[in-house]
């Protein structure tokens, strides 16, 4: 891979000395744009890899019944007992990490919806009116492709959406064949340069010329865009959302894109395929889990891994196909919501709803808060303000961790009798520092990432169902609101706390983003000719493997040339047939902050496990209890 200019210098340094950055080791790169050198032939392998996202699949959704497709090829190949989400759990944070094996520190993805206003000006961008005010008034939400594709232009981040090339840029070089397909949004963080491809090349003059790209709302190359955009079936919200689409975008998948994987693996050539589907997440959102709704989209998805196994058997091509599938995140039910800017606003923190001087870009479970630093002109006014906010935000019930820019400068003395911790406290009282969980880019960065809290030992019931009551909580207090999910069939554990930028969004509808257990931990399972048979890895795996563990399957060319390091996931070697098994013990430990507010002392515990010199995030819980009780 390689990787453009996204981290400063000290930040890069920081990243390399952390050696527990977000599931990272240092590896060697390329600055994004420039040539391999000293290279005289290809090493890739003549491979078919296809890639499969179901997005919001929880694990315990896997069963005989229900998914019998997963759950046999978790049980004839490989399942990733602990496999994890990227936190943020959120769909294009992961997008951009399972398609760059890297974190938000590197892919600079930090939710789906962000604040680009700082970076825009920095930067010098002279959009066209239009653009500017639609970038850079306030939050935008990224699941647009032609938003991304406007944002990544020559005029505006100059194709640095993405700091660092994808594994679908390392296939294209080879001269593989690559298609991805699917969802709207996730979909562009794997061939961010799709639409500037001519004649072969794309703009950065790689070359990308077997190749193809259909979502929701775009589709190339230009000769095949009309006939799949013309076929694409209508959006739907009602039943399995977007279901019929899912399986189009699977039909795609076996009657173009396997045959013409065959068609460069018989030439020598690698090919991935990369299909992304809306569900059970789209459906799960909107109706709620354990709904009826909910459980055919589960099975829906299932039958679309049904077509794209029979597609392979039936091209004769099972021999060389390898298969993964995994899910973005993880789902909870949401138990109340919460509007943070209108919060900050009534709490005297923030100007007005509209204001730039504290900026909200609510992402569901999570937020991201940006301070202006016209309005905070100097270090001290920044972290006066953030810490009146982190104080009034973790004396709610509705909070989780906080995540603040910077490591703390004294994390021994100020935080007295918890162990555990050195390292990971943020320069803001009661704060996990972002970059050990690496979530630090010093361009991309908020000031503060709000986890709101799961509570993941109580189920949906008496939540989800248009009877259930229903709260928000606004400027005014709580708010009795309609309830908006369907009726519950199959109650399912977990509820999250969650920001929404619609009133739309209540009660008992399902939503991720958030760093509790729930929601990160995600589907994991692998078939084919390179993975073993039969066997369940017990050792922590995430998102931010997955990349890595494709480029060693297609041995694709390692990086050559200038760079320096970044943070990268693992190859996860277990799981490979002929593979060793990974080098280190797996060390499970916690992570401790604590805020005295008031009479009342704040908690706030990671959970986190340690493999190697990899870092896996598993849980997060917040106790607030009276100042001088027992530890």
């Amino acid at each position: 891979m390689k990787i453009v200019g996204a981290l400063s210098s000290s930040a890069l340094f920081a990243a390399v000395i952390l050696i527990a950055v977000s599931n990272c080791v240092a590896a060697p790169v390329v600055v994004r744009g420039t040539r391999y050198q000293n290279v005289e032939q290809s090493s890739s392998h003549a491979r078919i890899f296809i890639l499969m996202i179901w997005d919001g699949m929880r694990p315990d959704f896997v069963s005989s019944r229900e998914t019998p497709n997963l759950f046999a090829l978790e049980r004839q190949g490989v399942r990733l007992e602990r496999h994890h989400s990227q936190y943020p759990t959120l769909t294009l944070v992961n997008a951009a990490t399972l398609a760059t094996g890297t974190p938000p520190a590197v892919a600079g993805i930090f939710g789906d919806t962000m604040y680009l206003a700082p970076e825009l000006k920095s930067l010098g961008i002279n959009l066209p009116a239009a653009d500017l005010m639609r970038f850079a008034v306030g939050p935008v939400s990224l699941e647009d492709t032609h938003r991304l594709t406007d944002l990544n232009a020559p005029d505006a981040l100059k194709g640095t959406l993405l700091g660092i090339d994808s594994v679908v840029q390392e296939v294209a070089r080879e001269g593989g064949y690559i298609a991805v397909l699917g969802k709207h949004g996730p979909t562009f963080m794997f061939n961010d340069r799709v639409f500037t491809i001519k004649n072969g090349v794309d703009e950065l003059h790689e070359p990308n010329a077997n190749y193809l790209f259909a979502t929701d709302d775009a589709a190339a190359p230009p000769s095949a865009a009309p006939d799949l955009l013309a076929a694409l079936p209508p959006a739907t919200h009602t039943g399995v959302a977007d279901g019929e689409r899912d399986r189009y975008f699977a039909q795609v998948v076996a009657d173009r894109a396997i045959p013409a994987a065959k068609r460069a693996t018989d030439a020598g050539h690698p090919a991935l395929i990369v299909l992304w589907s809306h569900n059970p997440d789209l459906t799960q959102h909107i109706a709620g889990l354990g709904t009826l709704p909910a459980l055919e989209a589960v099975t829906l998805a299932d039958d679309d891994l049904g077509v794209v196994r029979a597609a392979v058997a039936s091209n004769g091509v099972a021999d060389r196909t390898d298969i993964m599938v995994v899910s973005d995140h993880g789902f909870a039910t949401i138990r109340l919501r919460v509007s943070l800017s209108a919060l900050l606003v009534s709490s005297g923190l923030k100007k007005a709803k509209d204001s730039t001087d504290v900026v909200v870009a609510p992402n569901g479970g999570s937020d991201l808060v940006y301070l202006s630093r016209d309005d905070f002109k100097t270090r001290d006014a920044v972290r006066d303000r953030l810490q009146k906010i982190v104080d009034f935000a973790e004396a709610q019930e509705w909070c989780g961790p906080i995540f603040s820019r910077e490591i703390s400068s004294d994390p021994i003395t100020r935080r007295g009798r918890y162990a555990g911790r050195q390292g990971f406290l943020g320069w803001i009282d009661g704060t996990f520092a972002q970059g050990p969980l690496g979530l630090f880019n010093s361009g991309r960065s908020p000031d503060l990432i709000i986890s709101f809290a799961e509570v993941s030992n109580i189920s949906n019931k008496g939540f989800t169902g248009p009877e259930a009551p229903a709260f928000a909580l606004e400027a005014s207090g709580q708010q009795a609101v309609p309830n908006r999910s369907q009726p519950l069939i199959h109650p399912v554990m977990g509820l999250v706390y969650a920001d929404l930028n619609s009133d739309l969004w209540t009660t008992g509808m399902g939503m991720h983003g958030a760093a509790g257990m729930r929601e990160i931990h995600n589907v994991g399972a692998a078939i084919g000719p390179d993975f073993r048979r039969g066997f369940t890895d017990t050792n922590p795996t995430s998102n931010v493997d997955v990349a890595p563990t494709i480029e060693r399957v297609l041995e694709l060319l390692p990086n050559v040339g200038p760079g320096g390091v970044y943070p990268a996931g693992r190859v996860m070697t277990e799981i490979l047939e002929g593979g060793r098994s990974y080098v280190g013990s797996a060390h499970s430990f916690t992570a401790t902050s604590e805020l005295e507010l008031q009479g009342v002392e704040a908690i706030t515990r990671l959970k986190m496990t340690r493999l190697g010199d990899h870092l896996y995030l598993d849980d997060s819980s917040v106790d607030r209890k009276p100042l001088g009780s027992s530890p």
